[in-house]
Formats: C-alpha cells, sequence, structure tokens
C-alpha cells in the first residue's frame, strides 16, 4: 500500500509459490489512482492441446495479436518479493532484490471471457543471471512505474529493458517450490552448506567455488 499509493480491502495473506492460474496481486490504472487487484496468472488456452500463457516476450509483445492490444492500453505491475527459477530439473534458485524488497514485474491484463487475467513480461536474462536461466522477469524501477501504467506505447517500450543483475541476488533452494501444494516461508530459505555438498557430490550441480548466493 505505501509503495504503490493503493488501497487493499481484501483480508491478504503472505505467499511463497504462486503458480500459473492461481490468483496474484496487480495494480493497474484506469482512472486518476492506481488500484490494487486480485488476478489469475495466466491465459487459459483456445483450443485443444494448448499451454497456458503464463509470459510474454518483451520483444514482441507489441507485434503479437494476443497481446498487442493489451501492450497498447492494458498495462500493470505485478507485485513480487521474489521469483523462481530452474537452472535444470529439480534445481530452483531464488531471485530477489539485494535489498530483500518488493518488486513490480511489467505486466499485462488480458480479457478472457469474464474475466482479466495478467501474463508476465519477460527479458533476455541478464549478465550472470543467465547463469541459471535465459529469461528473466521484466523488473521495473518504482521511477518507471507510473510511466509503465499510463504512458503511451512508445514509453512502454522504451522501458523493456532487461534490469541489471546487480540488482538482484539468487540461491539455491530446495525443489518443493516445484509443488503447487507448498506454500510456506521454509520455500525460500537457502539450502545449507550439506544438501548442496551432496549435490556437488552427486555431480548434480558443478561447484565454481563462489557458494550458492550471487549478485
Amino acid at each position: 500500500m505505501r509503495l504503490f499509493g493503493v488501497t487493499v480491502m481484501d483480508n491478504l495473506r503472505p505467499r511463497w509459490n504462486v503458480a500459473p492460474s492461481q490468483p496474484a496481486i496487480v495494480i493497474a490504472q484506469t482512472g486518476l489512482q492506481p488500484e490494487a487487484r486480485i488476478v489469475p496468472w495466466g491465459l487459459p488456452p483456445a483450443g485443444e492441446g494448448r499451454n497456458i500463457l503464463i509470459n510474454a516476450r518483451m520483444e514482441t509483445a507489441a507485434e503479437k495479436p494476443t497481446f498487442r492490444d493489451a501492450f497498447m492500453n492494458r498495462r500493470c505491475l505485478i507485485v513480487a518479493s521474489g521469483w523462481y527459477e530452474w537452472s535444470a530439473p529439480k534445481m530452483p534458485w531464488h531471485v530477489q532484490l539485494s535489498d530483500g524488497g518488493v518488486m513490480a514485474f511489467g505486466g499485462l491484463l488480458l480479457r478472457r471471457g469474464n474475466e482479466d487475467r495478467f501474463v508476465v513480461m519477460t527479458s533476455a536474462a541478464n549478465g550472470d543471471l543467465a547463469s541459471i536461466h535465459h529469461r528473466q522477469p521484466l523488473v521495473l524501477s518504482p521511477d518507471s512505474w507510473q510511466r509503465w501504467l499510463t504512458g503511451a506505447a512508445a514509453d512502454a517500450t522504451a522501458l523493456c529493458v532487461a534490469a541489471p543483475a546487480h540488482w538482484f541476488n539468487w540461491y539455491r533452494v530446495g525443489p518443493g517450490v516445484g509443488r503447487v501444494a507448498e506454500d510456506h516461508p521454509e520455500l525460500v530459505t537457502p539450502l545449507d552448506d550439506a544438501a548442496l555438498a551432496t549435490e556437488r557430490g552427486s555431480g548434480r550441480v558443478p561447484d565454481n567455488g563462489q557458494g550458492d548466493l550471487f549478485g
């Protein structure tokens, strides 16, 4: 509420593991003031055999028919304290701001039936973040939030720049984050040295001499 200048009437509870199709907090603005909304993540498939759309690439969102109108007129901010990324099967990482604070991903609001859904804008991974995955969320600096919400399409395009890796730190966490039913603070607890040593001994993760915290 303090960061985004919104009023939240819902009885919110902390979340540590938001999965596609589940609701999350987004900030949108259609009038004079921004508002907080609870919106499901991901656009359900329009036909059989297709996957739910959860991301939109910043390089193509302005031209893709699925995302073009939302990029022009229905952008949002997705409130997060971090995200999970997998460098390999069963090898998740938690990425957060270096100061541990709340961040905002650039997002798009899409309509499906009578319901709004959101997708996360993504960029190519910057710097050392590319060592765990080739993409990352489009993390926007606080001084660009208002411009993302209410600026013209040209403003949004100018903001489509990968956040630098030095904004973040990241560390290994346990595989429980891959189970949708698990949602508790232990999911963001760094793996201890014994668990990391076991992985290195099994050959599942290289020992790069830098420990498990980077950035």
